[in-house]
């Protein structure tokens, strides 16, 4: 099996504009090769001013630091990260892909979609539905380990979602791994 990228975006909302994404690598046994996030300011991301006051209570508290300077920047940093995972087929994961996760894809290609039309994730793995199939529940609240706290970092997010992955097709393969 290939590295799996694993991804998490914090945005304005279900469907406003991502502001924030983690990401963690996982080589083909789950052991992490690979971490990071962008951030800017959720301030500078298109969606309801309703939405902000969770955010600022949930997410930004957790983040340690805003490497990007927009949106924009946070797309294209994280396009770059995935564009050299892509090129050593990695597969790329969302934990529920719809409905933030594919927004977020849908604007770094719109981004540059002369270049990046061709270049998305196909498929867009889903952990929700590996999760189901071995007989888990993708909605409940699972445990975290001490490395995916806080809740709401990108990265921890993603660090959580890649762990009950490789948990999920263990359990579905019998646990003959």
């Amino acid at each position: 099996m290939p590295a799996v990228m694993v991804f998490d975006v914090e945005s304005v909302g279900l469907h406003g504009e991502g502001y924030a994404v983690g990401f963690v690598v996982l080589d083909e046994c789950g052991w992490e090769i690979d971490s990071g996030y962008f951030a800017c300011d959720s301030d500078l991301a298109v969606g309801a001013g309703s939405d902000r006051k969770w955010i600022q209570e949930n997410v930004e508290p957790h983040l340690p630091g805003l490497n990007c300077n927009s949106s924009k920047d946070v797309r294209q940093a994280f396009w770059e990260k995935w564009m050299s995972w892509r090129t050593q087929n990695a597969t790329l994961w969302a934990d529920c892909g719809w409905p933030v996760e594919a927004n977020f894809l849908s604007a770094c290609v719109r981004d540059d979609w002369r270049d990046r039309c061709w270049t998305g994730p196909y498929p867009l793995m889903e952990i929700a539905t590996v999760l189901q199939v071995a007989g888990l529940n993708p909605l409940e609240k699972y445990p975290r380990l001490e490395d995916e706290l806080p809740v709401h970092h990108p990265t921890c997010d993603a660090r959580q979602s890649g762990r009950l992955l490789f948990e999920a097709m263990h359990k579905i393969r019998g646990g003959n791994e």
